[in-house]
């Protein structure tokens, strides 16, 4: 599997099946954001967390996806997704502003991506987020949880690998905190930079859990 940020809360994970590669484009954001949504990107999948700019663009997204957007348990090409409701602590229009928490099975691997989710956990949520291997967890505050909360959810759920997301970048039009910023949360732990992160199940740390830093 490989898995590559884009920036903000989108990934591309590429994923091997029985009949073939599969590519997973999660988030994928309108360039308003400030930054540049890749203009080649294809996929057979496109999950979508929640109905703003950073998240909803969908149509960026070539070779004609499945589109999951809504809570539910779905099958793509031997993919298993789970949209879990999760809504924002955040509200509009006095309303908490709708998100999904989305649980991935590829390669006998589980993935947690966990939207724009700005609040810890509720028993149900985490109940649905067992043995999860990989979290993809929001940590740059303001419209998502930051430092403190993110470590709080990731003592949660108990992953083997950590990718934070929704940061500060250069050219992002939002305020963000730094990944510099979580990353002291946690003090000593592993931690990895790199561009793509390619793993196998054999491959996932079996004690000290992993923070695995990507960049754009």
């Amino acid at each position: 599997m490989d898995i590559t940020w884009h920036g903000l809360s989108s990934f591309e994970i590429k994923t091997s099946t029985p009949n073939g590669d599969i590519k997973i484009v999660v988030d994928p954001y309108d360039n308003s954001t400030g930054l540049r949504f890749p203009r080649t990107l294809q996929a057979e999948l496109v999950l979508s967390s929640h109905d703003e700019d950073d998240a909803n663009n969908s149509a960026a997204v070539g070779g004609e996806p499945y589109l999951v957007d809504m809570a539910g348990e779905f099958e793509v090409k031997n993919i298993f997704v789970f949209g879990i409701h999760a809504p924002l602590k955040r509200e509009h229009k006095k309303k908490p502003v709708p998100n999904l928490i989305f649980r991935i099975e590829a390669e006998s691997m589980q993935i947690a991506h966990l939207g724009a989710l700005d609040r810890a956990l509720t028993d149900d949520e985490l109940r649905q987020l067992k043995n999860i291997d990989i979290l993809m967890v929001p940590v740059g505050g303001e419209r998502v949880m930051g430092p403190k909360i993110a470590a709080e959810v990731i003592a949660q759920i108990e992953p083997r690998v950590v990718i934070p997301m929704t940061h500060s970048l250069p050219s992002l039009k939002e305020s963000l905190g730094t990944v510099q910023d979580f990353c002291k949360e946690f003090g000593s732990c592993r931690k990895e930079e790199l561009n793509k992160y390619k793993i196998k199940r054999k491959d996932l740390p079996e004690e000290d859990m992993l923070i695995v830093m990507l960049n754009k």
